[in-house]
């Protein structure tokens, strides 16, 4: 059994100095915590391509993993585990999701609530739940594993969401993981919107012949009541906006400075629009159809991290049109 382990920095890879959680010196302490608790023959192989915190991610940051990755013989690992800081790991996830659908092994990104010296922990225990998945390689893709000191959810990396900020909880987009590890075991959860193991295994073809370096081309609206859209200036390297909704799949399109003038001056300069998260319902409020109807692209059932990886992809590529390429399910990220 041989394991890549690709070390990124992040909480996992942290230590505590003067009260300060910072990434400097830590290392693969994960690996060397696992090899001490665990009796099994695994064999890691260590590359650090980055070392910081998450916070700090850039597409210049993902640039560097995708090169790594891409570079790789995937053959030659039974699977790979990647180390990350828990503030953009959902944003991370999605993007190796989509870039890295097909192969085939499993590709599971590993984070911690506190580091790891801290006594609670659940770094190790993410860490060794992510090893069960290799080792028991049941399911090939990209997979998240995180959770508590006794029980870690493993998370399709397409769905995993932004934990919130104060119990600092994970959830993947449909409340429901694609399985449990506990008690050294990993079971399987049925759920309606779980894709099956058949599924998630089947051969998937790169619908790019290479993934391209990304580039900062997507501009993220995030509403609020009495938002100005009259005060948003648009980047200069943007080829697409994507507009978040409220949870009704709504946004302001009344008065002064509304998401349809916004628009009104995207569509000016060619640049495209897309709305997010939206559900796929047959009835639907005014202020949506009306956004809508004016030019908005709707991104139906997705969380706002996979639309958001997946318009840098296809935006940063010449390879097809980037609304047809936003078309394709990739890695389970629509739901239905």
């Amino acid at each position: 059994m041989k394991i890549l382990t690709v070390l990124t920095g992040g909480t996992i890879g942290s230590k505590i100095i003067n009260h300060t959680v910072d990434v400097k010196g830590a290392c693969c302490e994960v690996v060397e915590k696992y090899k001490t608790t665990q009796n099994d023959k695994t064999e890691f192989q260590v590359v650090s391509p980055i070392n910081i915190l998450s916070e700090n991610m850039s597409v210049d940051y993902w640039n560097s993993l995708t090169e790594l990755l891409s570079s790789l013989s995937f053959k030659d690992y039974d699977g790979i585990i990647l180390t990350h800081g828990s503030d953009t790991l959902s944003y991370t996830s999605a993007l190796l999701s989509i870039c890295f659908a097909h192969i085939s092994i499993p590709l599971v990104i590993v984070a911690a609530d506190y580091p790891l010296e801290n006594p609670h922990s659940n770094g190790l225990q993410n860490f060794t739940a992510a090893v069960d998945l290799i080792k028991s390689r049941p399911v090939k893709g990209v997979f998240v594993s995180y959770g508590t000191q006794d029980k870690t959810s493993i998370y399709l990396a397409s769905r995993l969401q932004e934990a919130d900020g104060f119990l600092d909880k994970f959830r993947d987009f449909t409340y429901t993981p694609l399985a449990i590890y506990e008690k050294g075991k990993t079971e399987f959860l049925e759920s309606r919107f779980n894709p099956s193991l058949e599924e998630i295994n089947k051969e998937r073809i790169p619908v790019l012949t290479k993934i391209p370096v990304l580039s900062d081309c997507v501009q993220i609206l995030t509403p609020y009541p009495s938002f100005d859209y009259g005060t948003v200036n648009i980047g200069k390297n943007t080829k697409a906006v994507l507009q978040m909704t409220y949870h009704s799949g709504t946004v302001c399109t009344q008065g002064k400075g509304s998401a349809l003038d916004f628009l009104k001056k995207c569509s000016e300069k060619n640049i495209d629009f897309y709305l997010c998260p939206l559900k796929n319902s047959e009835n639907i409020y005014i202020t949506t159809k009306e956004i809508i109807n004016s030019g908005a692209i709707p991104l139906y059932n997705q969380s706002k991290e996979s639309a958001y990886a997946k318009l840098l992809v296809a935006y940063s590529q010449k390879e097809m049109n980037p609304v047809e390429y936003m078309k394709k399910n990739l890695f389970f990220e629509k739901i239905f």
